[in-house]
């Protein structure tokens, strides 16, 4: 398995020519085919910067006039040659195939149609602020997408992560499918580490996946994490800083509007510090 196609957002946040040249780079690695999407801001629903405060009589906002809608077009077209400029100078630099789209930014159902049409994406791990009326979070793109998908941090500094990869395993539906996924990455993977989280009580090895990797040819490390909920977003930074991780791999599940890991609730706080990529999925 590999991946043949790869998708990455690209707006006109300062980190985005970034997250293109790491999504090229991966392109050219895996021989994929590389889109680049820009989501074009959604024009303002009135000419009110601001919602009245609670309290105050409710009136009818003045209509945008022709020339602030005229500017608001201008200054989106603009950021969409940004944005294509920076994306094609990153896939002429990788040598990888490229296409480029910019797609209605007013809410992200053309980002997910994208996505599920896609082997990877790649993502900022916080907000996607043009997406929707108040952004859209990675983290519900990955849990209604149905694929996998790379969050970048804005400060991560690896270039290309997948040289040492930690894997959260705790034998759930979305950790067995969270590994399947990153099997592009755990095949070429200088080394790989997997943490078992485990409750007290729980016993030690896992044999049934020790020869999962062996039958796959791929020798890992196998550790044991035994934590409370609330230590093992620590526990597993620890694991990584120990491995010299560039890479996290977990699944996410979702229930109502809370967005939590398989590991106990733990997403939050990794998506939010862990300053390593993360490969995530549902």
């Amino acid at each position: 398995m590999t991946y043949r196609s790869i998708l990455t957002v690209v707006d006109g946040s300062r980190w985005a020519e970034h997250r293109a040249r790491v999504a090229a780079g991966l392109a050219a690695r895996f021989g994929a085919r590389l889109t680049g999407a820009f989501p074009r801001p959604a024009p303002p629903v009135s000419a009110w910067d601001q919602p009245l405060d609670w309290g105050l009589t409710p009136s009818i906002p003045p209509a945008l006039s022709p020339e602030a809608v005229a500017a608001h077009e201008r200054r989106s077209d603009a950021q969409a040659e940004d944005a294509r400029m920076a994306f094609e100078a990153a896939a002429d630099q990788a040598g990888c195939r490229s296409d480029w789209m910019t797609i209605p930014g007013a809410s992200a159902a053309g980002v997910l149609q994208l996505m599920r049409r896609t082997d990877l994406s790649i993502l900022p791990t916080g907000r996607l602020p043009t997406l929707g009326e108040t952004g859209t979070t990675a983290a519900d793109l990955v849990l209604d997408s149905g694929g996998p998908a790379l969050l970048l941090p804005d400060r991560a500094a690896a270039p290309l992560p997948g040289r040492r990869v930690l894997v959260a395993w705790n034998g759930s539906r979305e950790a067995a499918r969270a590994l399947r996924d990153a099997w592009p990455f755990l095949t070429i993977a200088e080394s790989v580490r997997v943490a078992l989280v485990r409750s007290a009580e729980a016993e030690e090895p896992d044999s049934l996946l020790q020869r999962y990797f062996e039958d796959h040819g791929r020798e890992v490390e196998l550790v044991v994490v035994r934590e409370p909920d609330a230590g093992v977003a620590d526990a597993l930074r620890a694991e990584a800083e120990a491995l010299g991780a560039d890479l996290i791999v977990m699944g996410l599940y979702g229930r109502s509007r809370l967005r939590e890991t398989i590991l106990g609730g733990v997403s939050r706080s990794l998506l939010d510090s862990a300053g390593i990529p993360i490969l995530a999925t549902h």
